[in-house]
């Protein structure tokens, strides 16, 4: 997977993210499918060029290349949880 395009129902992994200022989207990292690749091919550096959305986390996107870089130590550290926001109203 890690060369390959993402795909929409990919499972990945995704690190716990945690606001200051606005914890109301607090997410705790884990197993996550991708429910959107958005890509930009106009953007001149290749590392950000590809994003995808999350369905458990809706509203929050990750660049793909930062996630598959870090897939084995959140495998490590997250084991089979499923990624979710920390406050679910």
């Amino acid at each position: 997977m890690k060369d390959e395009l993402p795909k929409v129902g990919d499972e990945i992994y995704i690190p716990t993210s945690l606001y200051i200022g606005h914890g109301e989207d607090d997410v705790l990292g884990g197993l996550a499918t991708i429910s959107k690749v958005k890509l930009n091919m106009k953007c001149s550096n290749e590392f950000n060029r590809i994003f995808v959305d999350i369905n458990e986390v809706n509203g929050h996107s990750y660049n793909w290349k930062f996630l598959m870089k870090n897939q084995e130590k959140y495998k490590e550290m997250y084991g089979d949880k499923i990624a979710c926001f920390v406050n679910k109203y």
